[in-house]
């Protein structure tokens, strides 16, 4: 069972046993209740965005893969223009993403309004001969964007080292078929190269995000992208910037970037854009949720709460109340679908707010990041890994 702790529910050790729950197993369609049972919402809100998961060791780790480059072609393309890749960090979002210097004079940076949503400035690291130091890093400031066509263009706070190329920002589409070259940044490997082509030009397409719709001319790619790569360049054999590498769709090797066209737009009329704002998701389709109580220990009482809090017809929260109080003190959060719990939180005091955090972020069953609230506010705020 998911509750059956060996150690005291606070203690700084945890059953790793709890990350293997199955909570599909527990699958009772039908409910749309808990009953007269009072669930704090706070303690049901839990995500990864308040985990720094991708930066423990983000300087330490990044990996240069400059030797994977394929021919001539692209060896010439990542020699040229790997150091106008930038890295960038945002502190808000806990994460990371790309972008390109467009502008070396400026310090002016392209990228995703994704990569950088809810900061006004962010982390900034070059690409460098030797190793990265924290002193590597800079700061930039977000001046603009629009998030309906998903760009957004930053200020380096800082001089652009001398050996940066700039990228020039095509005015013209790409031909189908035509070979393209992307380098980013996917979890750790950082200034990763790939190659591909372009499958076809899309004007007015339109896609979402979790909470957000957007609407651009996009360049469907073939190009290998991974997250991480979001904000960086789609470069040409000539070495111009013919897009910025955006999302991807389920299935195989099917990329997008915003047009260079789209970009050139948008710098043209910056002042006028300022910061535009995404249009928000609308979701009317009504499901029912998915509820089921447990009496673990068999005295009549449910103890045990199994429910879909986000109403995806799939269960994701375990809910346990040891002591039957009515104040649940351990709460269990699948976030990646997959059934079973990768977030445990732990409310010591049963006052409505969680006190400490466990993580398995590579979901193989064992914590790997342990979370704190050390100023009372529901959110971790110092962390440990385990």
């Amino acid at each position: 069972m998911l509750f059956a702790l060996t150690k005291v529910a606070h203690s700084d050790e945890i059953d790793n046993s709890i990350f293997n729950e199955n909570l599909n197993s527990n699958i009772t369609r039908g409910g749309t209740t808990i009953g007269d049972y009072s669930i704090n919402e706070n303690l049901t809100k839990i995500n990864k965005d308040n985990f720094p998961l991708t930066t423990f060791d983000i300087l330490e780790k990044l990996k240069d893969t400059k030797n994977k480059t394929r021919g001539a072609a692209g060896q010439n393309i990542y020699d040229r223009f790997s150091k106008s890749v930038v890295l960038i960090y945002n502190n808000d979002l806990k994460g990371t993403g790309s972008g390109s210097i467009i502008n070396k004079d400026i310090g002016a940076i392209l990228t995703n309004w994704h990569v950088v949503q809810n900061a006004k400035q962010v982390g900034v690291i070059f690409k460098t001969d030797g190793e990265i130091k924290k002193s590597d890093v800079y700061v930039a400031e977000v001046i603009s964007y629009d998030a309906t066509k998903d760009l957004a263009i930053l200020m380096l706070k800082g001089k652009v080292p001398d050996d940066v190329n700039e990228l020039k920002l095509s005015n013209k589409l790409p031909e189908v078929g035509s070979d393209v070259h992307a380098i980013g940044h996917p979890g750790s490997l950082s200034w990763t190269y790939t190659r591909g082509y372009v499958s076809q030009i899309r004007p007015n397409y339109k896609w979402s995000y979790e909470k957000t719709t957007h609407s651009a001319s996009i360049i469907q790619t073939q190009t290998p992208i991974s997250p991480g790569n979001s904000g960086g360049p789609l470069i040409s054999p000539e070495g111009e910037l013919l897009g910025i590498n955006s999302f991807k769709a389920s299935g195989e090797n099917l990329n997008f970037a915003v047009t260079s066209l789209e970009a050139i737009n948008f710098l043209k009329n910056i002042k006028d854009i300022g910061k535009k704002e995404a249009k928000l998701k609308t979701n009317n389709k009504k499901i029912d949720k998915v509820v089921k109580k447990i009496d673990s220990d068999k005295d009549g009482i449910p103890d045990t709460f199994y429910y879909d809090d986000n109403g995806d017809g799939n269960l994701d929260t375990v809910v346990k109340d040891k002591n039957q109080n009515g104040k649940p003190e351990i709460i269990g959060v699948d976030t990646n679908k997959d059934g079973k719990p990768d977030i445990i939180a732990f409310d010591k005091n049963e006052d409505g707010t969680i006190d400490i955090w466990y993580v398995d972020k590579d979901f193989d069953g064992k914590s790997d990041v342990k979370g704190i609230d050390t100023d009372g506010d529901g959110k971790p705020d110092k962390f440990n890994k385990i």
